[in-house]
């Protein structure tokens, strides 16, 4: 069914959610998770920034897939998240992408963020929102 699903991350706690339900449904399915950050270059985080804080975010997810047995892998990326998540389900074969319904950038109040309503309308691949 699913062998490799692609969680993006960026710190929030719906992106932590998001992970840690796709570390506990990669470990029924005996799949790998790929934990991925995409930094927008054109924001004002630093590039320095972007590597300390998106290690950071990767590895808490990381750590978790491992105390539970589970294969990961991770992807850090300084450039255009919208772009760059069709790259990476690509080049990565992703079978089901895990993310939160809205990120750092997002509202409480909206239903899905921005980067969030991108993925369900432009990726051809299962997807499960978590909120």
């Amino acid at each position: 069914m699913y062998k490799r699903i692609l969680v993006p991350v960026d710190g929030s706690e719906i992106s932590k959610r998001a992970g840690y339900n796709a570390i506990l449904l990669a470990k029924q399915l005996n799949a790998t998770v790929i934990v991925t950050y995409i930094a927008d270059q054109k924001s004002s985080i630093s590039y320095e920034e972007f590597q300390s804080h998106g290690q950071e975010y990767i590895n808490e997810i990381r750590d978790y897939a491992s105390e539970n047995n589970v294969d990961s892998e991770e992807v850090l990326i300084y450039g255009s998240p919208k772009n760059d998540i069709r790259i990476i389900a690509r080049k990565s074969q992703i079978d089901l992408i895990v993310l939160g319904t809205h990120g750092t950038s997002g509202l409480t109040s909206t239903l899905m963020g921005s980067f969030t309503e991108f993925v369900v309308k432009n990726i051809d691949l299962p997807i499960m929102l978590i909120k």
